[in-house]
């Protein structure tokens, strides 16, 4: 599985990850930093006066690989 995974850094000066499951897998990185200036100027996810996506850092796809053992559900 591909996860699409965007990190911010949050006004409490923490790092947050947003992970999208079903993003599309050719998106170029400065459309995504765009999309991501726009979620950070939203301010939807505020809560208790600190929002959680005010900085953009950094973007990357992240894979999983199911390795399977044994499956006897078939």
């Amino acid at each position: 599985m591909r996860t699409l995974e965007l990190i911010f850094k949050s006004s409490d000066d923490k790092t947050k990850t947003m992970s999208i499951s079903y993003a599309s897998g050719e998106l170029a990185g400065e459309d995504v930093k765009k999309k991501m200036q726009e979620i950070a100027g939203l301010g939807m996810f505020d809560k208790d006066g600190v929002n959680p996506y005010q900085t953009p850092l950094a973007a990357h796809y992240k894979s999983t690989e199911i390795e399977p053992l044994f499956d006897t559900r078939k």
